[in-house]
């Protein structure tokens, strides 16, 4: 029998759940005000950039309200009210309706074949308790609202070859405003979360110390995504040059070059290294070089998994590497993450296509009956919760729109929209790469990949029209 939860909320304040639920004014004003698309933008990004980590709200017969799903639930919302069209009908690509369905069954079949209690520790025996379809239901909530539903909502209203440069230019100036406040921590050290919300959203402070000086965190989880979203938008602004279009007014090689550099003051290696590599890609090279790029990533993200297992992925020579670029520091924690890895494929094996599920089932346990691994890498995350349905779902969903895109470039006729598509291709790309060493730090990668699979056929559809014009006249 399925129990439900009455109204709870995080002990993290009342500031901090009161910006969620305002949230939802907030969007149902944006759309009353603004075009659909933009107000999608300010809403969406809008929660990345500035609500709280760690808050949420939790209704009867709903997923938690927190910084991931408040701001998709309130799209929803106020677009069934303002532009109903929009939301309530079923996506022109059939395949994605079914990922979704597939996310929903196996968080069922998780907890299936999970009801079993499991026994750990040798000198310190400890219980962990079997799964219930309660369970089931919340490991499926998580992946359609941290996943599907982003996807969706990104498809939905990034639908027409123009709205592509809107998004670019939408991201050049979100990377601008959000570096006012990145560049206050790097002064200050990241207190801003603290400051307006009452505390910080990073236990290990440490973390947010690199090479003499402090790494901003702003109002997101950790450091590293605040790297990935000013590698991003340093991409979207190199994209917008391109096109000629200004941002605030200015000139968009400028300010591409400013991103470049609070990119580097980041003190994030990983972002470093996606800006070195896809920067000068966007600014330089072909769109079928730039796509070529990005669906070779996106393979081996997929790919990722049996790689690792099969003992094929080349962790010596990425190890090298780590220490080339950085130092012994940086390679022994590379080789701290692969030996985890390793622990935890071990322990996800055991129950490989549905996972082990909640209630750390799927950590590796010591004889004191204590999780002894760490899983940062999402991929990982997914394999051990929810087997090899949750990962090829989740990260399926991401990175199948990159090689739709490299088939259907071939079929457009406008360069800037291939070269546009193919950008965004590339941004998609490396937030997919991203969650092989990192967790889920935010839900707009599913996002840009559902603007990027609307977009594409839109683009596709504009030259098959312009063609068939053509021949008839």
């Amino acid at each position: 029998m399925l129990r439900f939860d009455l109204v709870a909320t995080s002990p993290t304040g009342f500031l901090s759940v009161a910006a969620l639920v305002l949230w939802f004014p907030f969007t149902l004003a944006l759309f009353f005000l603004l075009r659909p698309t933009r107000a999608v933008l300010w809403s969406f990004f809008g929660a990345v950039m500035f609500l709280p980590e760690g808050a949420w709200l939790k209704l009867p017969l709903l997923p938690p309200l927190d910084k991931g799903t408040a701001p998709v639930l309130a799209i929803l919302l106020a677009a069934s009210l303002r532009v109903p069209g929009r939301v309530w009908r079923l996506p022109r690509e059939r395949w994605v309706a079914l990922v979704a369905v597939a996310m929903l069954a196996g968080g069922l079949a998780t907890a299936l074949t999970n009801r079993d209690s499991v026994i750990v520790g040798t000198w310190r025996v400890i219980q962990l308790p079997g799964l219930s379809i309660k369970d089931g239901v919340a490991i499926a909530l998580d992946q359609v609202f941290g996943a599907a539903v982003p996807f969706f909502v990104g498809a939905a209203f990034m639908r027409e070859p123009e709205d592509i440069e809107d998004l670019f230019a939408f991201l050049a100036g979100a990377g601008l405003l959000y570096s006012l406040f990145a560049v206050v921590e790097l002064r200050l050290s990241p207190r801003l979360h603290a400051w307006l919300y009452g505390y910080q959203q990073h236990d290990d402070f440490n973390q947010a110390i690199r090479f003499g000086g402090y790494r901003p965190m702003v109002f997101m989880a950790h450091g590293l995504a605040v790297g990935l979203f000013f590698a991003v938008t340093t991409l979207a602004a190199t994209a917008v040059r391109t096109v000629r279009r200004r941002v605030w007014r200015l000139a968009t090689g400028r300010v591409s070059v400013y991103l470049a550099i609070i990119v580097l003051a980041c003190k994030s290696l990983a972002a470093i290294i996606y800006a070195v590599v896809a920067v000068p890609l966007a600014a330089l090279a072909s769109a079928r070089w730039q796509q070529r790029v990005a669906a070779g990533a996106a393979v081996i993200v997929l790919a990722y998994p049996a790689l690792r297992a099969g003992d094929i992925f080349p962790t010596a020579a990425v190890l090298a590497a780590s220490e080339a670029v950085g130092t012994i520091d940086r390679r022994r924690s590379m080789e701290f993450r692969f030996n985890n890895e390793d622990r935890l494929l071990d322990r996800a094996r055991k129950r490989a296509w549905f996972g082990w599920g909640k209630y750390n089932r799927n950590a590796v346990i010591d004889g004191g009956g204590h999780p002894v691994s760490v899983t940062d890498g999402q991929w990982i995350i997914a394999f051990g919760v929810s087997g090899v349905t949750g990962f090829v779902t989740e990260f399926g969903l991401l990175v199948l729109p990159i090689l739709l895109c490299g088939r259907r470039l071939r079929r457009m006729a406008d360069p800037h929209h291939q070269r546009l598509l193919a950008t965004l291709s590339l941004i998609v790309a490396i937030t997919a790469i991203d969650l092989i060493p990192n967790g889920r730090f935010s839900s707009y990668p599913y996002f840009l990949s559902g603007a990027l699979l609307s977009l594409s056929a839109a683009a596709q559809r504009a030259t098959a029209d312009a063609n068939l014009v053509s021949a008839t006249s």
